[in-house]
């Protein structure tokens, strides 16, 4: 009996360490770097990986409203950089509220957080979010300055020679 156990044992830690070394196959010093450059919205809790053995690329994120109003809705951006500092496609969401379960107005001083997944694996080295648009409750649409944040960009990232179009990605259209 203790024979099995351990050959069970084994045979889970195994399994595991391949997962491990399958799964992880995302860079070990890769930058998530985040651009508060929105006077409404303040990010943080940045993080990208490849996940769920390599299929699925996962983006996570918190904000809150600094504001003193409520926010409706903003649009985050995120940049993203390979290895060789060249500009992949990036990504954009729109955060309806709080987050994507409750679309009530974020409050002023509250926070939310919630991400995306993709399907696929995605070799991002280095990963900039942004705030790009904001909808505050009076209807007033805040936007970025892509002067002011190109500035913030070559503080942030002055490894990156070439920050190609800092606006969002198109949606690939369907087949």
């Amino acid at each position: 009996m203790r024979t099995l156990r351990l050959i069970g044992l084994l045979f889970v830690i195994t399994l595991c360490l391949c997962m491990h070394a399958y799964a992880n196959d995302n860079y070990p010093d890769r930058k998530a770097i985040i651009l508060n450059i929105c006077p409404y919205v303040e990010l943080s809790g940045f993080s990208f990986a490849n996940v769920e053995f390599g299929d699925k690329f996962q983006q996570d994120m918190s904000w809150k409203n600094i504001g003193n109003q409520p926010l409706v809705a903003f649009e985050i951006v995120t940049l993203k950089y390979d290895a060789f500092n060249r500009r992949m496609i990036g990504s954009r969401w729109i955060v309806s509220g709080k987050n994507s379960i409750d679309w009530n107005p974020l409050e002023p001083g509250n926070s939310g957080k919630d991400g995306t997944r993709s399907f696929g694996e995605e070799e991002v080295f280095t990963g900039i979010a942004y705030v790009r648009i904001a909808r505050l409750k009076d209807g007033t649409i805040w936007r970025v300055d892509d002067a002011k944040l190109l500035e913030q960009l070559n503080k942030a990232a002055p490894e990156i020679q070439e920050f190609g179009d800092v606006k969002p990605d198109p949606k690939p259209k369907p087949n």
